[in-house]
């Protein structure tokens, strides 16, 4: 079995497309997956299965979605082993637990072309620090994601693929859930 993690792109956000983790549960369970355990309210979903097609198990969660809830919602999927690589490969040197409250990974679909990360070189280097490795892009804002500028640039649209975000400490905890048997 490999555990997976699905991240659900913008469910339980701003009275949109809300899902109670206890049906999403229920609906994950329906798939024939294992071992589902849910991680609060925005759409993290660890679970386990013997299938090796990660592009298959997201386009069968979005499916299921739409029956059961009626709205489409991406679905990016790591495997753990991923998910740990991507706490590995933080490119930021943080010196307190203050920094890691300021340090964000959005988890793309696939990766940037060289046109898009071209598009977003003047955000390279500004107070709010960008960096991408991979399907992953961090981002360390200098006070908050809210008062960033970073937060109005339309980034899914820059990059030309779908993206969802998780603060640090999401993506840590997921990755403990995802060790647990």
């Amino acid at each position: 079995m490999i555990t997976y993690i699905a991240l659900l792109r913008g469910i339980n956000v701003g009275g949109n497309k809300i899902v109670k983790m206890q049906d999403l549960k229920t609906m994950f369970q329906s798939l024939e997956f294992h071992n589902i355990r849910t991680y609060i309210q925005s759409g993290n979903v660890v679970f386990e299965s013997d299938n090796l097609e990660t592009t298959a198990i997201s386009g069968v969660i979005e499916q299921r979605i739409k029956e059961v809830f009626g709205f489409e919602v991406f679905v990016i999927l790591r495997t753990l082993e991923e998910m740990e690589k991507a706490i590995m490969n933080n490119p930021f040197e943080l010196s307190g637990n203050e920094d890691y409250k300021r340090l964000y990974i959005s988890f793309l679909t696939s990766e940037p072309s060289v046109e898009a990360l071209e598009k977003l070189q003047p955000y390279l280097d500004g107070p709010d620090k960008l960096c991408f490795v991979g399907k992953e892009m961090y981002v360390l804002y200098e006070t908050s994601v809210s008062k960033s500028a970073l937060f109005k640039v339309p980034m899914d649209k820059i990059l030309g693929t779908p993206s969802t975000t998780r603060n640090w400490n999401t993506v840590n905890k997921l990755v403990v859930m995802g060790r647990m048997e």
